[in-house]
């Protein structure tokens, strides 16, 4: 199999509430629990968002293709699903191996587009999994821990007025970063030792729900607003990152 660059961006129309997947890594297991809880919603989800990486990591990425296949769930190609499509990469802990991975699982991955465009109450939204195009790019304004990672084409994309929420991943860590005129949604990781959760968006409600593995059990740990407000950092685009801030996590306290 030839490794294809999508060419299209795939547009999945208005939504309000969705279910937002962080990077998989092969967590079939906790991937096919995210799954069941999305589906047992009183109130229906109208899509669900992976931000792709599902290769490489100790589960079976065989069955978490087939099962983002089955759920219909809009997923996007990680840096780690290229490198495997590419033979890139390979020495890295718990790689997968194209000889190794079924036809099936490959053409899956090949077709992956590396972003998905959406409406919502709050206006155009982008899933990517680093920034656009660019899926090895992080944003993270910066704290004691980690200078910043800034962005030029965010801030472009900010420049232009016309997108108002970006969910993305790569990072493995859900947090919120508010822009004046747009809020970024990191999805996270189901990855062991990171803190596996996902979320729940609802754009109606402009609110954000974390939910925690608790062994069998999933745990809601935590409600963010995604408009600005006065008790979260706002920042106008990434060159106004300084390394002063306190993360605004989908974390327990």
């Amino acid at each position: 199999m030839t490794f294809t660059q999508a060419t299209e961006t795939p547009h999945i129309g208005t939504v309000a509430r969705i279910g937002l997947i962080g990077d998989v890594h092969a967590e079939h297991e906790r991937l096919e629990a995210v799954l069941s809880f999305y589906a047992s919603q009183p109130e229906p989800l109208d899509a669900i968002l992976c931000t792709g990486d599902i290769a490489d990591g100790a589960g079976d990425i065989d069955a978490c293709c087939a099962l983002l296949a089955e759920h219909g769930v809009h997923t996007v190609r990680g840096n780690h699903d290229r490198w495997l499509l590419t033979d890139k990469s390979r020495h890295i802990a718990e790689a997968h191996l194209r000889d190794n991975t079924a036809a099936a699982t490959l053409a899956f991955l090949n077709a992956l587009p590396t972003t998905v465009h959406f409406d919502t109450p709050l206006g155009r939204g982008m899933l990517c999994h680093g920034v656009g195009e660019r899926d090895m790019a992080k944003i993270w304004p910066g704290n004691s821990r980690m200078p910043p990672e800034r962005s030029k084409e965010l801030d472009a994309l900010i420049d232009t007025g016309e997108l108002s929420v970006l969910l993305n991943g790569h990072m493995h860590f859900r947090t919120l970063v508010h822009f004046e005129n747009l809020v970024l949604l990191n999805a996270g990781t189901l990855k062991p030792r990171h803190r596996p959760g996902f979320a729940i968006v609802d754009f109606d409600n402009a609110s954000a729900t974390g939910y925690e593995f608790r062994g069998e059990y999933v745990e809601a740990v935590k409600t963010l607003g995604l408009r600005p407000d006065p008790h979260h950092r706002v920042f106008a685009n990434t060159a106004d990152f300084d390394g002063e801030w306190q993360p605004t996590t989908l974390y327990a306290n």
